[in-house]
């Protein structure tokens, strides 16, 4: 779509508060929240493309980053306010996988699991169905994608619904990895510019390859370095990449 989403990381960070929530007042298991946190976040993804997003998709590319940042900055704000900088955290274990030597804690391979799932699923969206289909011809060319008969503002708003229902449901695995705090959305803007930039832009395996080429150097990085230093191995990966292969690893010229 041509919009930087600097929110995003915070999307996933209400995604985690919907299921942290929804556990504390109904005991809902973190897994089953996704059937919450999907159509929460599609609903969330459309009206901020209905009240903001739609109003800069035509505008200089600077636009859409400076209101996405207005908007990460109100939602981390907003959290804040309602819910202080405590760490919260849900209570809740899954018994480790033990194979081969490897021992992988339930939770990282249940994370693991539904990213795959979630990769595979949206490349499969896009490519074999007429919406998915719809949504590339106005990613590659909108004025063209018109005159097919397109609606590129409907196209957008699926599009945009899509992207922030990930984003949230995301925020369900996160309660199953680690504690959250309302101004972690940051962080993971980041990673997720950094991720999509290193698989190749509009390839979500690409995304999926890229995220576990990072999570991998970063993890062999912090045998030896200190953690501090850990997460900057990632950009210089990147950078390593991006001049090898300015697309990206699985990205098209």
């Amino acid at each position: 779509m041509k919009v930087a989403n600097i929110a995003h990381g915070d999307f996933v960070t209400i995604g985690a508060y919907a299921s942290y929530w929804l556990f504390v007042l109904s005991g809902v298991n973190p897994i089953l929240s996704l059937l919450f946190t999907i159509p929460f976040g599609f609903a969330l993804g459309a009206a901020s493309y209905l009240t903001l997003v739609r109003r800069v998709v035509d505008s200089p590319e600077l636009m859409p980053l400076f209101m996405t940042f207005g908007l990460s900055t109100l939602i981390s704000s907003l959290l804040l306010y309602l819910y202080s900088p405590t760490q919260r955290g849900v209570p809740i274990s899954f018994a480790p996988l033990d194979g081969l030597g490897v021992i992988l804690p339930g939770g990282v391979a249940i994370a693991a699991t539904y990213a795959v799932v979630a990769a595979v699923a949206l490349r499969l969206f896009l490519q074999k169905t007429f919406l998915g289909k719809a949504i590339r011809a106005v990613m590659e060319n909108r004025a063209s994608a018109t005159l097919m008969g397109i609606n590129p503002g409907r196209v957008g708003l699926i599009s945009f619904g899509i992207g922030i229902s990930i984003a949230t449901s995301v925020g369900s695995m996160i309660v199953l990895l680690q504690s959250f705090t309302p101004l972690m959305g940051g962080d993971f803007t980041l990673l997720s510019f950094v991720i999509v930039v290193l698989g190749g832009l509009g390839s979500p395996i690409g995304a999926l390859v890229g995220g576990v080429v990072l999570g991998v150097v970063e993890n062999i990085a912090s045998l030896w370095l200190n953690a501090a230093v850990t997460p900057a191995i990632g950009f210089v990966v990147l950078v390593i990449v991006l001049i090898v292969r300015p697309y990206g690893l699985m990205g098209s010229k």
